[in-house]
Formats: C-alpha cells, structure tokens, sequence
C-alpha cells in the first residue's frame, strides 16, 4: 500500500520519506480531558464506623455510563485500614447518608446517576473481593490511593469500602465516567 503525500495541503496529509503520516498531538491525562467535558467529580465521605470492619460508604452505578474511581484519598482518626470490595445484593443502612458528588468543573451540572452513601455499618452485601486498600498508619495524616488502572463500575455494579478500625475516617473519592469512544 502507498500513501500518497499530499505536503498538508488542502486536507491531504504530509507523508515522511517512511511512509508515515505526519501528525502533531498533545497528550493529557483521561480525567483531566473528561473533567474539560463535566464528567469527573469529588464525593467525600466523613464517618465512624460501629464496629471494626464495618461498611461505611457505597456506590451503585445506577445509570447506564461506566464510572471510575480514578483517586483515594484518605484521613483516619487512628490507624487503620480501608478497604474497598466489590459486592452486590441489598444494603441495609443503620444510619446511611446520601452523598451528592461535587462537579469539578465548576461550569458543569452533569449529573451522576449512582447511589452513593456513607454509613456506619451497612449490611446485606455480599463481598465478592478486596479491590483496594489504604492503608491509614499515622491519626490526621493524608493518605493517598495511586493506581492508574482505576476501579471500573459498570452499570448495576457497586462498591463499598470498610474500616479495620473503630474510629473516624474522611475521605474523598475522585469519581469520572469511562467514555467509550476513547
């Protein structure tokens, strides 16, 4: 096959002597493209759990977009572990709050179609993994989740986190949507 070189006149591409298309690209990170289209958010969660080991937050993707968690970002009131599962089935929340995700582009109302609340022991889940954890060493020092290859939740799948420990956790979940164009 020959391509042919158009020099980038008129819509037609410049071809190099290795018959290769001349291009010029910027490259940026997923989340910061989709935030330019309102599609990530910030969804923070402050509780205590009842007992050690306890669920305290949830997510169920609801809608018909895949979400992400693409950042974790943890503080706890004493050393603790946090764990993040997949799971599934009815939770039963002893005193469940909905969380509303915060757009972080200011100019964007797109909204999240998912279940999301925070809690101090949901039950009724049946765990189906460990996916993650943070692992908290030190009371009110900041602890940070890094993973590029994120925790996808396709529609009708949900997420819950747990703590080993009795006592405060705060932590904030980068959540985005998976475009599948991309």
């Amino acid at each position: 096959m020959l391509i042919e070189d158009g020099k980038g006149k008129n819509g037609a591409a410049a071809v190099n002597k290795n018959q290769q298309i001349d291009t010029f690209s910027i490259t940026e990170p997923e989340d910061r493209f989709l935030n330019k289209q309102g599609k990530t958010w910030s969804v923070k969660s402050e509780t205590t759990p009842v007992g050690a080991g306890d669920y305290i937050f949830y997510l169920k993707n609801t809608g018909t977009e895949t979400y992400a968690i693409t950042d974790v970002r943890a503080e706890c009131g004493a050393e603790s572990r946090l764990t993040i599962h997949k799971v599934d089935g009815t939770p039963t929340f002893a005193a469940g709050t909905d969380l509303t995700p915060v757009a972080r582009n200011i100019g964007s109302s797109e909204p999240v179609t998912a279940t999301i609340k925070e809690d101090t022991n949901t039950t009724g889940l049946t765990d189906h993994g460990e996916i993650f954890f943070v692992k908290c060493k030190t009371a009110g020092e900041l602890y940070h989740l890094r993973t590029t290859s994120n925790i996808i939740i396709p529609p009708g799948t949900a997420i819950a986190a747990q703590s080993s420990a009795v006592t405060s956790n705060r932590v904030t979940w980068s959540l985005t949507v998976i475009d599948p164009e991309l």
